[in-house]
């Protein structure tokens, strides 16, 4: 509940943020962007999206459709027993990224803050070689046990980036993805690392 009245006052202040851009604009253009990157287990993750800058004097802001996937993999230990774990998540949304220092017609860096809203799906499965508790007897010893789900959640977004000729820009970005409804065991928080090129046209 907790988590939910703050995304829902992160997403007030995004649409304030939103009308005076809106407000102010001068050039909006069309972008696309996609990159790969990865989790704090060194998963893999790619993402992708098309977007709307809106600019303003000092800053810009970008709104757009963003989709997320990726494979997560952990192993644990408890006492005698090893557990691993793999999540498979795939995200498709809305992102409004504020872009401070931006312009699209200059080469320069850049800084990203941003925060979306987005419908996750997240297949979580669990298999241990020696614990038979799980659920699900495995063949030749162990156990296992798998959920899947789908719900709301948000992601919030931090990264630097740096303009080039062309229309042409990459960034360095940690979208974090806060899933509202977990299935079984899997994380609800799912901080990653991704790297992006995107061109506007």
């Amino acid at each position: 509940m907790r988590m939910t009245r703050i995304s829902l006052l992160c997403l007030l202040l995004s649409m304030v943020v939103i009308s005076s851009a809106i407000s102010a604009q001068t050039s909006p253009r069309i972008g696309l962007r996609g990159g790969v990157g990865t989790d704090i287990n060194l998963g893999l993750a790619y993402g992708g999206g098309a977007n709307y800058l809106i600019t303003t004097p000092n800053n810009s802001l970008e709104l757009g459709l963003l989709f997320f996937g990726g494979s997560f993999d952990e192993t644990t230990e408890e006492g005698i027993h090893t557990y691993d774990e793999s999540t498979d998540i795939f995200v498709f949304g809305v992102m409004a990224n504020y872009l401070i220092g931006y312009n699209p017609d200059a080469s320069r860096s850049f800084f990203i803050a941003g925060i979306g809203l987005a419908s996750i799906s997240i297949d979580w499965e669990e298999r241990s070689k020696t614990d038979e508790s799980l659920g699900t007897l495995l063949p030749g010893g162990g156990s296992m046990q798998a959920e899947d789900g789908s719900g709301g959640g948000t992601v919030f977004n931090l990264g630097i980036g740096k303009t080039f000729s062309g229309n042409f820009d990459l960034r360095a970005e940690v979208p974090v993805i806060v899933s509202f409804s977990a299935p079984g065991s899997a994380s609800a928080v799912i901080p990653t690392f991704i790297v992006t090129a995107g061109i506007r046209f």
